[in-house]
């Protein structure tokens, strides 16, 4: 035998005796079973605000103020919604003159988001208005809610809880052009 065939040989017994010792070294290796189930997905904890300052809010009211010198009627009922995390308000303006011929319905959601200290108000209704409030909270029987618009508008409304089933709101707003104009309601609440 020559020498080039002796080493061709030698290579193919090193060969198959390295896939002899990967079967072999695979075989003993344990196999990870598909039936072994997934480690438990670690829960993230829901934090839900306290609503105990603002719980007289939750039920049926009824609203009115002074517009365009007649009283305009509006009802809201108030629960807590989504899983505990917002106060939702549905509200419901009827048609009130001859300006307003149409109802308008309305949408507000409260909470209170712990990284600015704040409650937070997002509000929408069917005539395309929308509007996005904040408040540090209750200052005794008062809250106070500012808004700033993206059009350059802004507001605040001041609430005073006058009883458990009494509310007055005196509302101030400045348009984009800076015009002012003030707005208070009066709401009671309805008997369950």
């Amino acid at each position: 035998m020559k020498l080039y065939e002796r080493r061709i040989m030698k290579q193919a017994a090193l060969a198959a005796l390295g896939v002899v010792a990967l079967i072999f070294g695979l075989a003993a290796t344990p196999l990870i079973s598909a039936a072994s189930p997934a480690p438990a997905a670690t829960q993230v904890p829901m934090a839900r605000p306290d609503f105990s300052s603002m719980m007289f809010l939750t039920g049926s009211w009824s609203c009115t103020q002074m517009l365009r010198g007649k009283l305009r009627p509006d009802t809201s009922t108030t629960t807590v919604g989504m899983d505990g995390a917002w106060m939702v308000t549905q509200d419901t303006a009827p048609p009130f003159d001859r300006y307003r011929t149409y109802a308008i319905n309305g949408a507000n959601y409260t909470t209170y988001d712990s990284s600015i200290k704040q409650w937070v108000q997002v509000g929408v209704d069917s005539s395309g208005g929308y509007g996005i409030s904040s408040s540090p909270g209750w200052q005794g029987n008062t809250i106070t809610w500012a808004t700033k618009g993206l059009d350059g508008s802004s507001g605040t409304d001041v609430v005073t809880k006058v009883s458990d089933t009494q509310t007055s709101d005196k509302s101030t707003g400045t348009d984009p052009a800076g015009k002012v104009s003030n707005v208070t309601i009066r709401c009671t609440k309805a008997q369950s």
